[in-house]
């Protein structure tokens, strides 16, 4: 659900780049330890470019500390509405919480 939930609000994040295949050179990869070894269900890894972005809303451009930012903030939301989902009457926040995520839904890099 968080993958999905990042494509919708995100602009840098990419659902079609995404890959949930076990492949044997990433069997040494942090999450997948954590997925066999521990157990955890979902264990995810956000990747960046330093090379710049060849889809999207930041085509051809380099990505900065703005954007890594952005994807940070859209994080945090993506998790807030991921604990909304999972458990909405047990999860009541406080009015300035949500004045908080709404902000951050709204606010975006502008691409210059």
């Amino acid at each position: 659900a968080l993958p999905k939930i990042l494509s919708q609000t995100a602009p840098a994040f990419c659902m079609g780049s995404c890959s949930f295949v076990v492949e044997k050179s990433k069997e040494s990869t942090a999450r997948v330890v954590v997925w066999r070894e521990i157990g955890v269900q979902r264990s995810y890894t956000m990747e960046s470019t330093l090379c710049g972005c060849d889809q999207g809303k930041y085509k051809g451009l380099q990505i900065g500390t703005r954007e890594l930012e952005e994807m940070g903030a859209k994080f945090c939301v993506g998790l807030l509405r991921l604990k909304r989902m999972a458990s909405p009457l047990e999860y009541n926040l406080p009015s300035s919480l949500l004045d908080i995520e709404n902000e951050l839904m709204e606010s975006s890099c502008k691409v210059t």
